[in-house]
């Protein structure tokens, strides 16, 4: 009997690719602050983004590359906390917040884009480790076996590395919202954006600033392209959605989209598929959003299968009182050996 696989990935996912391809020195994507000053201002390419001189307000509210992960997640979590108010209320007096939020998102789409260049994987160095991790093995035998009929996966992460890591396998995937390949076995949805989410307003590099007008910059998911070469941060509107961003409060056209992607392909999950999950934070900001994807599944599911070192006790609680089939691993090597 066929069965489908639903992948569901966060953060955890790309902190396990970055550790096993020893790219730690390089690419943090625990402290988002930490590499900062190392990533280009887009509009002359030198190095200083996370500076007062071209963030002041997340400057002023502590954003430094000498502040803790512990720091740096709080930080962003009280920017994002008050952004996901903007579609409830315009009574806001305080516009520090507001600034620092245009300020946060258009420094990820930078910071990631500048990760997405430190790490090559045409490299054959790095094609040879990347063939190692127990992820890569996981999705080329999902890729081989002839009993799955789809492989979904859900990533809030806004990085390519999945994107990247299926080419190599010459995995033919879709990504939701943007193609209509559903003969593809592997069918991607990103709620939260990502740095190939490529508007098509670009602007001049002597003309890139940022935008502190109060409104949050939007557009219809038909205005954006894939790319995953010579991508850019000198786009007027990033689709992306930071740590702890609710995609439902913060009301993105194209994220809508790709939100019903995902209620539509849920509705196909029967007791004979699997879930797997890895990576998940659960920050309280964010369990509505999720807590609305592992609602719709049944409770019935086959294979409930949950993969993080430490995973946070409230999720566990949730998937122990959602599901009857969960079983916790702590490392990624368990997917293809227990296949």
């Amino acid at each position: 009997m066929s069965r489908n696989i639903l992948i569901i990935l966060g953060n955890g996912f790309t902190i396990d690719f970055i550790q096993h391809m020893k790219c730690e020195d390089k690419i943090d994507v625990k402290n988002l602050f930490n590499l900062g000053a190392q990533v280009p201002w887009p509009g002359n390419n030198r190095l200083g983004f996370l500076s007062f001189k071209h963030c002041p307000n997340l400057w002023n509210l502590g954003a430094r590359s000498t502040i803790t992960t512990s720091e740096s997640l709080t930080l962003i979590e009280d920017i994002i906390t008050c952004a996901n108010m903007l579609n409830e209320t315009k009574n806001i007096s305080d516009k520090v917040y507001l600034r620092a939020y245009k300020e946060l998102i258009q420094y990820l789409k930078a910071l990631f884009i500048c990760y997405d260049q430190q790490l090559n994987l045409s490299d054959k160095n790095k094609i040879k480790l990347v063939k190692e991790w127990g992820w890569y093995k996981y999705f080329a035998s999902l890729n081989k076996n002839s009993e799955i009929d789809k492989v979904h996966i859900v990533t809030f992460n806004y990085d390519i590395w999945l994107e990247r890591i299926l080419k190599q396998l010459n995995v033919q995937y879709n990504i939701a919202g943007f193609e209509s390949n559903n003969q593809y076995k592997f069918q991607i949805y990103k709620p939260h954006g990502s740095i190939s989410f490529q508007s098509y307003i670009v602007k001049e590099k002597d003309a890139y600033d940022i935008d502190y007008s109060f409104d949050i910059v939007d557009d219809d998911i038909s205005k954006f392209s894939i790319k995953y070469d010579n991508i850019t941060p000198l786009t007027s509107i990033n689709a992306l959605i930071p740590p702890a961003g609710d995609s439902n409060r913060l009301g993105f056209k194209w994220a809508n989209t790709i939100r019903k992607e995902i209620d539509q392909m849920i509705k196909d999950i029967t007791i004979n598929d699997e879930l797997v999950i890895c990576g998940i934070s659960y920050w309280h900001v964010d369990r509505l959003e999720l807590d609305h994807i592992l609602g719709k599944i049944p409770i019935d599911v086959s294979d409930v299968s949950v993969f993080n070192p430490s995973p946070p006790r409230a999720l566990n609680a949730i998937l122990t009182t959602f599901f009857n089939n969960v079983v916790n691993y702590s490392k990624c090597e368990c997917l293809y050996l227990k296949k």
